[in-house]
């Protein structure tokens, strides 16, 4: 069931840790892993997934070169992270069945992982990915010239730090509990990209409503920086999606209006933030402002 109904600000928002992999006691996604020895990043290479090695860092890639991709994905780590958990969340592999080369790469190494403070300067992560989605588009057939970004907790602050820095590359992001890092004075920006935000009311690792430390936005002045950016209108349509856990009530996602790309967000009813993420039902929920088929 859908309706349609003004809006002056959003309301829900969440923030407060640095976001990442997190203090949780809630396991980590299981990932099968390959039956040998190899390693990505010090970690073992899940099923499905090959390594490459680019700049200097490793990346998990699910797809080949024989294959013609409709489109390139992303997936950002959280900090601490890794990239066969975030692989994991999303469901590299149901993405690639659905017809798209996915890569995730390894952060920093840094407390934070990526370089996604906003600031005036264009940040090192930010080249590296810029470079990343060329080399994919060079070695592999994919569809356009461009990358979706799905970024979970810092991953999710680097997709914005993205939007800003490169959005002429981008189709558009997903961010799962991670906003805003840094200065919107230095995101100007004028070219649309389409945002889907996601986020839980009960996250008390990184709150809906931002904090001071590490220069974290609140969830609504983040949707409400790239409402402007994307031209939107007041108004949202409201429809009830599916739950992203098991022990979850379900999701609603507001979906604005009249945007030169689409913005969304969902709210996430009773889940924390380190979870066992239904990806399928995930994909259910961003599939369309992400314009996946």
């Amino acid at each position: 069931m859908t309706k349609i109904t003004p809006i002056l600000l959003l309301t829900t928002c969440i923030i407060s840790a640095c976001g990442g992999s997190g203090s949780s006691n809630v396991k980590d996604p299981y990932i099968e892993p390959n039956n040998n020895n190899a390693l990505c990043g010090a970690r073992a290479i899940p099923q499905g997934a090959n390594c490459f090695n680019f700049e200097g860092r490793d990346n998990l890639v699910f797809g080949d070169t024989s294959t013609n991709y409709k489109g390139l994905i992303l997936t950002l780590h959280g900090a601490p992270g890794y990239m066969a958990k975030v692989a994991g969340i999303f469901d590299a592999s149901m993405l690639e069945e659905k017809g798209y080369l996915v890569i995730s790469p390894n952060g920093n190494g840094s407390a934070w992982q990526w370089d996604s403070k906003t600031n005036s300067n264009t940040s090192d992560d930010t080249h590296y990915i810029s470079n990343l989605i060329d080399y994919a588009h060079a070695n592999y057939t994919i569809n356009g010239d461009k990358a979706r970004i799905f970024g979970y907790s810092a991953g999710g602050f680097m997709a914005y730090t993205l939007a800003c820095q490169i959005p002429e590359k981008l189709e558009g992001i997903v961010s799962l509990a991670g906003q805003f890092r840094g200065d919107f004075n230095a995101c100007t920006t004028s070219t649309a990209v389409a945002i889907h935000h996601l986020h839980s009311p009960s996250d008390t690792d990184v709150p809906i409503n931002g904090r001071a430390y590490g220069n974290i936005a609140s969830v609504e002045d983040t949707l409400n920086h790239w409402l402007a950016i994307n031209g939107c209108a007041s108004q949202f349509e409201q429809t009830n999606h599916p739950a992203v856990t098991a022990s979850s009530s379900g999701s609603v996602t507001n979906t604005w209006q009249n945007c030169a790309s689409p913005v969304a967000s969902s709210k996430l009813f009773s889940v924390p933030h380190e979870s066992d993420y239904l990806a399928d039902n995930l994909f259910v929920i961003y599939q369309q402002s992400m314009a996946l088929e």
